[in-house]
């Protein structure tokens, strides 16, 4: 297969890991592949797998490895990206993973900013080494997901982006993070447009604001249960409906603090609420814990709102 480069504008799913309600908890392979099925005729630019939503961190690569393949053999299409999550900090590691990933489908691979050893000690300048090490070696693109919450207060400079981003095995950023001075930055940033890299939020709440300054995008939970939602706040801020946009942010943005306070059970819950969608929407512990219904029943009349806008586009 050949390999498309470009990570295009768009709205990408990060997808939950479906299990089994067995006493291994098993990957739930039919449910992973009609999800996916049900995103790219939805109008989906492409899906991340084995991010935090996918719960990379309890997965082993073989089982990780294993869900990309079951996804592109349920989406075929090369148009339809897949991004498989990198776990670690080790560039021979993460290599060999993107190796086992680009074998079995996947198109890029996104990997979070190295954390460990914290600010204190991080500098950019090592950063910058550490991804210009992994780009060289890397056998697929790299996708850089900035999220300072998880990375021990890490987070990229635009100086930093600017000279990462200008190599060519470095497509693009996904940013879980409400730094509009960093979202401006790179969505200004011509040496960053005329090297093809393309910045993408990984927080759907702030879609329009992001695209006002000129962000390609969204990485967003909820696309996963509301994709056409999510891709029509696109096309109406393109031709210039920003009232419309603006309209369906609102209820966006409302409707994903049900998953700020939930995270990936809240989204399994109503994956399988809205569309039966697998066995059970515990995760693997210590995320074996059910959904909290208190924030279920606040969320759920905008929920149901939401849903027959889902259905009607």
């Amino acid at each position: 297969m050949t390999l498309e480069k470009t990570l295009k504008d768009g709205i990408y799913s990060p997808v939950p890991t479906f299990f089994k309600n067995d006493a291994a908890q098993s990957l739930d392979t039919a449910t992973q592949q009609e999800h996916a099925r049900l995103l790219y005729r939805s109008g989906i630019s492409g899906i991340l797998v084995g991010g935090s939503t996918g719960e990379a961190v309890h997965l082993p690569l073989e089982e990780r490895a294993a869900v990309v393949k079951s996804i592109r053999d349920a989406v075929p299409n090369s148009s339809f990206k897949i991004l498989a999550g990198g776990v670690g900090s080790c560039v021979p590691e993460l290599c060999h993973q993107a190796a086992v990933y680009k074998e079995n489908g996947a198109d890029m691979m996104i990997v979070l900013v190295p954390g460990y050893y914290g600010p204190a000690i991080t500098t950019q300048s090592g950063l910058e080494a550490w991804f210009h090490d992994l780009a060289d070696k890397s056998p697929l693109p790299i996708v850089v997901y900035n999220y300072p919450g998880v990375q021990n207060g890490i987070d990229l400079t635009g100086e930093t982006f600017t000279r990462i981003g200008m190599h060519k095995n470095i497509v693009g950023c996904k940013l879980t993070n409400f730094n509009f001075p960093l979202y401006t930055m790179l969505g200004q940033n011509e040496k960053l447009k005329s090297s093809d890299f393309t910045p993408l939020s990984g927080v759907g709440q702030v879609l329009v604001p992001s695209l006002s300054v000129n962000v390609n995008g969204a990485i967003d939970g909820f696309s996963n249960v509301f994709p056409k939602c999510l891709v029509r706040i696109m096309e109406l801020y393109k031709a210039h409906r920003y009232k419309e946009a603006l309209e369906l942010q609102d209820m966006i943005t409302r409707i994903n603090e049900m998953t700020a306070a939930t995270n990936l059970i809240g989204l399994k819950y109503a994956l399988k609420y809205k569309y039966g969608f697998g066995e059970t929407e515990i995760g693997r512990p210590p995320l074996n814990h059910s959904m909290d219904m208190e924030v279920w029943k606040k969320h759920l009349p905008l929920f149901e709102q939401l849903s027959k806008i889902e259905d009607s586009l």
